[in-house]
């Protein structure tokens, strides 16, 4: 009996001495003896603690050397910015008839091009085209119409109908396009008689002036030989040379009268044919083809896009700061769809990566339906290239994929299963995509592998799971070692940089670099404070910044260097917040390019409000300071994003986006720096006790900004 008491109060010691050999045996006694965290079962269990000089022995990858030393920011003016403004069409033409009479089309007439072909370039490039040598009545292009009257007059003649494009609720036009064509047969009678008088009168004047040029001739030979003419030829000729004049008078008359009739029927033809005086959108269309209206009578509307106003607001702080006739800076962000949407998955897509096929990058999108389908989003709809996907299968749902950089020596994705199981694809061959993974290693996670990160040299994967983190080796296939337990929660992004690091972001709230090295890593460095607002959460390309969620509104960009913010992306107000992801683009960047000049691309994705179902493109200067928001992209019914990647490739660039829905999209992105434009501060309204709205108006001639779409202000305050 004393053998068992003895043994019981020995064996929790052992085990407990144990334990602390396992986390806490390497550590000097004059070292910070780490952080203590209590577990769910009550029992305390040891947290590695930051130090930035510990030794993990040979880096796990070559390291490309400290990240560049880009000059940060100095201090500038004060700027203020009102970001997330309305912009709102604010003109608006009444299109009314100028005449009474019959609606013959709401249409506008098509160009003729040198080659005989009629078309009709939309605003989108989009191109309608009719063949006249080809021409079938019955098999016409439904937007394609021709003038009830053309059909009667040239009915043998079919090639000479002039072809309109109907025009409909939504059409963007231009100033002075030919919108509407009312019923003009006569005035183009009138038209047709005129000439035709304006014609004879001219035939009538030639003659009199052959006349009068004969009869003068005959009278200048009679000059001096009076005794050979008698006095009566002489005064015959006069008379004749009076009547001629006469009829060239009367002729002159007919003349002017003709081409005052004439004038007065092509401005009538004129009121006849009812056209756009802004460039706009049609709005409000009253009237239908067929339909009799009268002279004032509104047929639509056109919404004025050639002047915008922008309404934000601005806190109230701020009122003294902002004047009536300001001058303001406007960035635009022009919302877009995709170019390419796809709906094959059954249920959520939780990650997206795209392949380093120099000539034709696809997209892997793992689902939670157990799919990873492989497909190529054919940017340039290239012939003779795979329309459907094809599936990585999996026997459990997919959480996460990652694809091996350019400059690999294999086309790899990684994946990561609710089975804790991590797999890996040979997609080497394009044309024979696997059924069945090249590797599965044996050793798994405990829970479902929620995020995956692949080292540059593509040789090394990072996989976790809850608060696990694998190290693995692509080649053979086989976990090389676990990272010591730091985090307080799970993990939702990993992040290798080009330095040899690996950052992870957890639910703790906390970003933690990390030094990785062949057999062990150590923690270098813990940020800490993050809101938790956006799970995941990207390196540059360069190793030197990670985003950082600091709250719903703001991004920062922070040095990892010495954890210091040099910048920001801002969403103001109550309806748009960050969620879920924020970012960076890959450097396309051409040899030789000043690097230091070229801003980083961000993407963040947007949550309930605003922004939800959205994604905005930010412009971030490298030497720190305000992001600019270049665009922004809304999913088909604003689904909500769940995942994003860029293509590697500067030559096909492009971001590819899934959502909770089972969709993914592509979008190409934006080339060039930020539009930056010129306004003026208008009005500023001051009932709300907490903010103030200010209004800002600009032209719209040259931008194109669209009714609801999003731009922000800045004020400088010492312009």
């Amino acid at each position: 009996m004393r053998i068992r008491s003895t043994l019981m109060l020995v064996v929790p010691v052992l085990l407990a001495a144990t334990l602390v050999g396992c986390k806490g045996g390497n550590i000097p006694p004059s070292a910070d003896p780490g952080k203590t965290e209590q577990t769910p079962a009550g029992s305390s269990k040891l947290l590695m603690p930051d130090d930035p000089n510990a030794d993990v022995g040979s880096p796990l990858f070559k390291s490309a050397g400290p990240p560049p030393a880009y000059p940060l920011a100095t201090a500038g003016s004060d700027h203020i910015v009102i970001a997330n403004c309305t912009v709102q069409f604010e003109d608006r033409q009444t299109v009314s008839a100028e005449v009474d009479g019959k609606i013959e089309l709401i249409a506008t007439p098509m160009k003729r091009r040198p080659d005989g072909i009629w078309e009709y370039r939309m605003v989108d490039g989009t191109v309608v085209t009719h063949d006249p040598s080809k021409f079938d009545p019955k098999n016409l292009h439904p937007r394609i119409e021709f003038n009830p009257r053309d059909r009667l007059v040239l009915k043998d003649n079919p090639e000479r109908w002039t072809p309109y494009y109907k025009l409909r609720e939504g059409e963007v036009v231009a100033d002075d396009q030919i919108l509407c064509l009312l019923d003009d047969s006569l005035v183009s009678t009138r038209l047709a008689s005129a000439a035709q008088i304006k014609e004879a009168a001219a035939q009538g004047s030639k003659a009199a002036e052959d006349g009068v040029r004969f009869t003068r001739a005959k009278m200048k030979l009679s000059e001096g030989k009076e005794d050979l003419f008698s006095k009566k030829e002489a005064l015959d000729d006069q008379i004749t040379l009076s009547r001629f004049l006469e009829n060239l008078a009367q002729s002159s008359s007919t003349i002017a009268k003709a081409n005052q009739e004439h004038d007065e029927a092509v401005v009538m033809l004129h009121r006849h044919r009812v056209k756009s005086r802004v460039d706009g959108i049609i709005r409000n269309v009253a009237k239908r083809p067929g339909e009799f209206v009268r002279a004032g009578e509104k047929i639509f509307e056109i919404q004025s896009t050639e002047k915008v106003r922008l309404e934000g607001n601005l806190d109230v702080q701020y009122y003294d700061r902002v004047k009536r006739g300001t001058p303001v800076t406007v960035e635009p962000a022009v919302p877009s769809a995709p170019v390419k949407s796809h709906a094959w998955h059954r249920q959520e897509v939780a990650g997206v990566a795209v392949t380093a096929h120099p000539t034709q990058p696809l997209v892997v999108s793992a689902g939670l339906d157990g799919s990873a389908l492989v497909w190529d989003p054919n940017i340039g709809n290239a012939e003779n290239r795979p329309g459907t996907p094809t599936n990585l299968p999996h026997p459990v749902p997919v959480r996460c994929v990652a694809c091996t950089p350019p400059g690999a020596k294999s086309i790899l994705a990684i994946t990561g299963g609710d089975d804790g199981k991590v797999r890996i694809w040979d997609l080497a061959n394009p044309n024979k995509l696997p059924k069945t993974p090249s590797r599965e290693p044996a050793d798994a996670h405990s829970s479902s592998v929620i995020a995956v990160a692949i080292s540059p040299d593509g040789k090394y994967a990072a996989t976790a799971a809850g608060r696990e983190v694998f190290i693995w080796d692509l080649d053979g296939g086989r976990k090389l070692y676990a990272l010591p337990d730091s985090h307080r929660d799970g993990i939702t992004s990993l992040s290798f940089t080009p330095q040899a690091q690996l950052v992870t972001a957890s639910k703790d709230r906390t970003l933690k670099v990390w030094k990785i090295g062949t057999e062990k890593a150590a923690v270098a460095k813990t940020i800490d404070h993050r809101s938790g607002a956006v799970d995941v959460l990207g390196v540059s390309p360069d190793g030197g910044r990670v985003l950082f969620d600091q709250d719903k509104s703001r991004v920062d960009l922070v040095n990892l260097s010495d954890a210091q913010t040099i910048g920001q992306l801002t969403n103001v107000g109550p309806s748009v917040a960050f969620a879920t992801l924020a970012v960076f683009g890959p450097d396309y960047v051409t040899p030789n390019s000043p690097v230091e000049k070229m801003p980083y691309t961000i993407v963040t994705a947007g949550g309930e409000g605003d922004l939800k179902g959205g994604l905005q493109v930010w412009h971030a200067p490298r030497a720190g300071g305000r992001g600019s928001e270049v665009a922004r992209f809304i999913t088909p019914g604003r689904v909500p994003v769940t995942c994003a990647a860029f293509s590697p490739h500067k030559d096909i660039p492009f971001l590819v986006v899934g959502t909770a829905a089972g969709t993914v999209h592509v979008w190409t992105q934006p080339a060039g720096p930020a539009k930056k434009l010129e306004g003026r501060v208008t009005n500023i309204d001051s009932t709300d006790p907490r903010f103030v709205t200010v209004r800002v108006e600009m032209s719209n001639k040259d931008i194109g900004l669209l009714d609801r779409s999003a731009a922000t202000v800045i004020v400088n305050p010492g312009q």
